[in-house]
């Protein structure tokens, strides 16, 4: 796993000394400044690597190396086009913070059982499921003092606006074990941090990503500035 390098890791008494001189602020505000002097070091070392595997000269260039869409491409077949054809970090930056997002706001049944479900007794299952597919459940899910599936089903439907019954929760845990469950765009956001590493050889970071955007957030039909 990556780490950030900053010049905190191994502080210089006399730097440390000439910052608060010159600035009259504290130890604290020297620790923030050399903390995010490390951060644009690393961002910078990161833009290299882009520029290095994609052979440009700035990672601003790739706003105009964008990926060539088929005639017919409906809208909704946008995202998994790019997901699968484009060799470009700018556009799977951008669907990352689009998907991110997505991700974050999603709500179905599903996910409220997952945000929600807590450990029941394994009566419950005995009573409102099958026992032959014990097996199949988490013995994790099961915890003698537990909440009764038919009160957390209630407390989830009261609460959520979705209609969900003892037997969604039965179906849930028969899929998932506790913690394990991911929503679609959580799916997605794998893919993509997957096929990012795949392209430009790290793994993808959020302050990137918003560095990334910023650097190339002029409009396409600007000149080129270099």
């Amino acid at each position: 796993m990556e780490q950030l390098i900053s010049p905190q890791s191994t502080p210089s008494k006399r730097n440390l000394e000439r910052f608060i001189a010159a600035t009259g602020k504290t130890e604290a505000d020297y620790q923030a400044w050399a903390t995010e002097v490390g951060k644009r070091m690393h961002i910078n070392n990161l833009d290299k690597l882009v520029c290095a595997k994609l052979e440009i000269y700035t990672v601003a260039h790739l706003n105009y190396i964008l990926t060539e869409l088929p005639v017919a491409i409906l809208e909704n077949e946008v995202d998994e086009y790019l997901l699968e054809h484009s060799y470009n970090p700018l556009e799977l930056a951008r669907l990352w913070a689009s998907t991110m997002s997505d991700a974050q706001a999603w709500s179905c049944k599903e996910s409220t059982i997952a945000n929600s479900l807590a450990c029941f007794p394994k009566s419950d299952f005995e009573k409102w499921g099958d026992k032959n597919h014990l097996v199949d459940v988490s013995r994790s899910w099961f915890k003698s003092d537990g909440l009764h599936l038919d009160t957390q089903a209630a407390e989830m439907s009261e609460n959520s606006g979705y209609e969900i019954e003892v037997q969604d929760l039965i179906d849930f845990v028969m899929k998932h074990r506790p913690r394990t469950y991911r929503n679609p765009a959580e799916l997605k956001l794998k893919r993509i941090e997957a096929r990012w590493k795949e392209i430009v050889g790290f793994s993808i970071k959020d302050y990137y990503v918003e560095h990334l955007m910023k650097m190339c957030g002029f409009e396409k039909n600007e000149v080129v500035p270099f």
